[in-house]
């Protein structure tokens, strides 16, 4: 496991989803979780990635919570 596929995880973590494992999908990282599935770039081209994936991290996890 690499340092961005682990940044990914621990992104997911700290937004409260509940991970359950990540799988590569081409060009992508799917990250699954019980609220749903992220994808996140392989190769990230600039620093924007990480707000970017942590605001849509957020809104699932407030959907996942709404469920409940």
């Amino acid at each position: 496991m690499n340092k961005h596929n682990r940044d990914c995880l621990n992104l997911c973590r700290e937004a409260g989803l509940r991970v359950i494992g990540s799988e590569p999908r081409g060009c992508h990282w799917a990250v699954v979780c019980e609220e749903g599935r992220m994808f996140f770039p392989k190769t990230p081209s600039d620093w924007r990635w990480r707000n970017n994936a942590r605001s849509v991290a957020r809104r699932l996890a407030a959907k996942g919570q709404g469920r409940a």
